[in-house]
């Protein structure tokens, strides 16, 4: 495996959470009780959460595609047969570039990652999954004989977004073949021979494919850590997809802890590169959200008591805008915004809708109150609504039901009942 664990990664996050960002600051508003994302308006069928992350190489990461260069007139070449759906010459195309490489490099230089990673993509394109995975395992060896090399980090990245793919199609009923390639039905690598790879435990394909998904990340993410600062753009990018999967696979044991430590570190990489106070103190709230998603977690505290603690630092983010005279629109703008924030933020808000060009004009007007608890609560339906069914009247009570909006402040107060009238589009 690679060498640095994810235990190693969550060291290197408190280090550098605490040596970058106030200490005044962590006490007040990062503990726990016991990045700034902007909310928009929501994809079509909630496929933010359904399509898993894809891993963006870094650019400088990649070959030199210089078509003055050899080397990169080979990769320009197969990437427009890729492009063109031509897999087969793409692959011949990439199998004589990497021989060169191999005879130039060597066996096991990294310098073959990219062209893997070519191979990998068009024998998937062209159906030949078994090939694809064996590459795969090729590429993951050059990236444990190199532990300590920024390049395996889009490696790990790839293989990451390519696990937890499998995974949301696994979860969604599909099979896909790489549950018998890796053999996910084992409990352990360790345990494949003689084991029946086709069948046995489904919870057992789930805890290992989302093992694998957050070791690649967080892997990568200890390789960056130990290279300084130069890449910390990456390893921002890393973070958000640990957060994301964490919220999405919430109710698996684990996903509290991974995507708190990223957002920990997403704040103090925003203290470590000096962002405007709004910047900073929203990364820190959306921390809060956080928290506020995982209320119910185990502790002697009642949720009201846990609820009221992040209460008290969701005002104190408030106070600390108001003494450094943040413009008081801004301030609202992350407090009592118009259109109530739905945690966590990093999603579309489902609650914003816009109206389309149509004879007649259908939404829903309603009325209700976010609690101390950040839950919707005294649901009305107002007479304004127009031409809406019983049916889209109940699924927009469930929502607001369903959903956590952050603690709103009501003339700088965080009040037990914050009242909200929302216009909800119907435009399907």
């Amino acid at each position: 495996m690679i060498s640095f664990a994810v235990r190693h990664t969550l060291k290197g996050k408190a280090a550098i959470a605490t040596a970058l960002v106030p200490a005044m600051v962590f006490s007040a508003l990062v503990a726990a009780p016991h990045a700034a994302f902007a909310q928009a308006a929501p994809e079509s069928g909630s496929a933010a959460l359904r399509t898993a992350p894809e891993a963006t190489t870094p650019a400088r990461l990649l070959p030199d595609a210089d078509a003055s260069d050899p080397v990169g007139e080979a990769m320009n070449m197969a990437l427009r047969l890729e492009a063109d759906g031509a897999h087969t010459l793409a692959i011949a195309v990439v199998d004589e570039a990497l021989a060169d490489v191999r005879a130039t490099y060597g066996l096991y230089s990294l310098e073959q990652a990219p062209w893997l990673e070519r191979l990998i993509a068009n024998e998937e394109a062209r159906g030949n999954l078994a090939g694809a995975w064996d590459l795969e395992q090729e590429l993951l060896e050059l990236a444990r004989r190199h532990p300590d090399d920024i390049r395996t980090v889009p490696v790990l990245r790839e293989v990451a977004a390519r696990r937890e793919d499998i995974l949301v199609r696994y979860l969604g009923g599909d099979f896909p073949e790489q549950i018998v390639f890796g053999c996910y039905y084992s409990r352990s690598r360790a345990s494949f021979q003689g084991r029946n790879c086709r069948s046995g435990s489904r919870g057992v394909v789930v805890r290992r494919l989302l093992s694998e998904v957050r070791r690649y990340y967080g892997n990568a993410a200890g390789i960056i850590l130990n290279q300084g600062l130069e890449y910390m753009d990456e390893l921002r990018e890393i973070d958000l997809a640990l957060v994301r999967n964490s919220y999405r696979f919430g109710h698996f044991i684990g996903s509290y802890e991974v995507g708190r430590s990223s957002m920990v570190r997403l704040a103090a990489l925003d203290a470590m590169n000096s962002e405007p106070l709004l910047t900073r103190v929203t990364s820190l709230v959306e921390l809060i959200d956080w928290d506020l998603l995982f209320v119910e977690g185990a502790t002697r505290k009642s949720r009201a008591e846990r609820t009221d603690a992040l209460v008290e630092r969701y005002e104190r983010a408030h106070a600390m805008l108001e003494r450094e005279d943040t413009p008081q629109a801004l301030i609202d703008e992350l407090f009592s915004p118009a259109l109530p924030v739905v945690v966590p933020s990093f999603l579309p808000n489902p609650l914003a809708t816009t109206e389309t060009r149509r004879t007649t004009p259908r939404y829903i007007d309603v009325a209700f109150v976010v609690t101390r608890l950040g839950n919707g609560d005294r649901i009305e339906i107002l007479d304004t609504t127009q031409n809406a069914t019983e049916t889209e009247l109940d699924d927009l009570i469930d929502l607001i039901e369903s959903s956590r909006f952050r603690s709103r402040a009501t003339n700088g107060e965080f009040v037990d009942s914050a009242p909200i009238v929302v216009r909800y589009h119907l435009n399907n």
